[in-house]
């Protein structure tokens, strides 16, 4: 009797460790299977992600080259005709009553104007001027240009001290910067534009706020007809330039008490690289 009994209990250990034996396998063999797909996974977002960088970085490659084509075509080809009206125009014989000449003198400083928005412009759009300024100096001049217009009050504030950032993320820096300043411009209805600038290496904050109709944030998706400020290709750009650098790009709205954009940007670059004279905007 007690040698079934010993028998039977063997059986049982031997089985329970069968058992054991096999739910660890199926245990391991289940961990590995969903490790293996985890990282299958991982893999196509990888993939999926390097697809749209290098999607974007197309994209922008072939943005930058229109944008150098059409600083071109306005410098060399706009330029030179109102150059040439301008000729034309102080070559008309004299004497002239005095109201003809009033009127020269009025269509030579609509020209002049003309011609000094021009270069602006085509400095605005041109990357191999924004290379050579740096970002700093570029955003200096667009807010200068808006200024300008006498449609905004510009409000400049910086600290810290400025250091080097590759020259290809300056490009991105400043696009998504005149990205957010045209927003300004098209949607707010404001009339004042807060730019704060704060460098504590490697990283650089940067914040453009304005005092305008703000939006909610359902109207990010909404469509042209609403009001405030549209996720359209603007924003959409804005935020696949900030993940190229890579950065942080936050939006932060109230309506009728205006919009915030902040881009947080950490520099990486190990190399030393020369720092572009970056004159602060006064």
């Amino acid at each position: 009797m007690q040698e079934k009994l010993s028998e039977v209990t063997l059986i049982l250990i031997g089985s329970t460790v069968i058992i054991l034996v096999l739910t660890g396998l199926i245990v391991i063999s289940l961990f590995i299977n969903q490790k293996r797909k985890y990282r299958h996974r991982q893999e196509k977002l990888e993939m999926k992600s390097n697809f749209d960088q290098e999607l974007l970085r197309s994209h922008i490659e072939i943005q930058t080259q229109s944008f150098e084509s059409i600083s071109r075509e306005l410098h060399d080809n706009v330029g030179t005709l109102i150059s040439i009206a301008m000729v034309h125009i102080r070559s008309l014989a004299a004497p002239l009553h005095s109201s003809e000449e009033q009127k020269i003198t009025e269509a030579e400083s609509l020209l002049n104007e003309a011609m000094t928005t021009l270069k602006d412009i085509s400095l605005s759009i041109n990357p191999e001027n924004i290379s050579r300024l740096g970002w700093q100096r570029s955003f200096a001049a667009e807010l200068e240009r808006i200024r300008k217009t006498n449609l905004f009050i510009i409000h400049y504030e910086e600290e810290g001290t400025p250091f080097p950032v590759e020259l290809r993320k300056q490009v991105i820096i400043f696009r998504i910067l005149q990205e957010t300043l045209n927003n300004v411009l098209k949607h707010s209805n404001g009339g004042n534009i807060y730019t704060h600038i704060h460098f504590a290496d490697p990283l650089l904050v940067i914040s453009i706020k304005d005092d305008g109709k703000g939006f909610t944030a359902g109207q990010i998706n909404a469509s042209p007809q609403g009001s405030g400020m549209k996720k359209g290709s603007g924003i959409k750009n804005m935020l696949a330039r900030a993940a190229m650098l890579p950065a942080t790009l936050d939006l932060d709205s109230t309506p009728e008490k205006g919009t915030t954009v902040t881009l947080t940007y950490k520099e990486t670059l190990t190399q030393n690289l020369s720092l572009h004279d970056q004159d602060s905007y006064r």
